[in-house]
């Protein structure tokens, strides 16, 4: 059941908050729970019509719904184009480390052949040049881990 306060029916009717107090107190309105019923409204005043007002909460609810209709609309376009972003970007972290382990794969070999060398180097060269030799093997064992 609806129902309006008195100052709402006072509003619908254009008169005063104390003329509706007057009509209830003598009878022309009936009240419900403190509140004014739209059917009691419509048998005191038949000229009255309530369209207007409910034109005007249907008005009101369709702006509410159409708003969140177009926010729904943009929260899903806005999740597309960040969802799509982030693809783009998980694509292009993906070529870099597939890049960067092929260069990490050369170097890796590079330091094996290069202590190979030197362990051919070591074999042939002076006894003077093995300790320096030998730093250097030791260095790059290091780097290798």
């Amino acid at each position: 059941m609806v129902k309006l306060s008195v100052s709402k029916a006072a509003k619908i009717l254009g008169i005063s908050r104390f003329e509706i107090q007057d009509q209830i107190n003598c009878g022309k309105l009936h009240t419900h729970e403190g509140y004014v019923t739209p059917d009691s409204i419509r048998l005191a005043y038949p000229e009255i019509s309530f369209q207007i007002e409910q034109d005007a909460q249907i008005k009101k609810m369709q702006k509410i719904k159409d708003k969140s209709d177009y926010r729904n609309g943009v929260n899903k376009t806005v999740h597309t184009e960040n969802e799509s972003a982030l693809i783009s970007v998980v694509a292009s972290l993906k070529t870099k480390l597939y890049r960067e382990e092929i260069k990490n794969k050369h170097f890796e070999m590079v330091f094996k052949q290069l202590n190979e060398r030197l362990e051919k180097l070591n074999d042939c060269c002076h006894s003077q040049d093995k300790e320096k030799l030998s730093q250097i093997q030791r260095w790059i064992a290091e780097q290798a881990h």
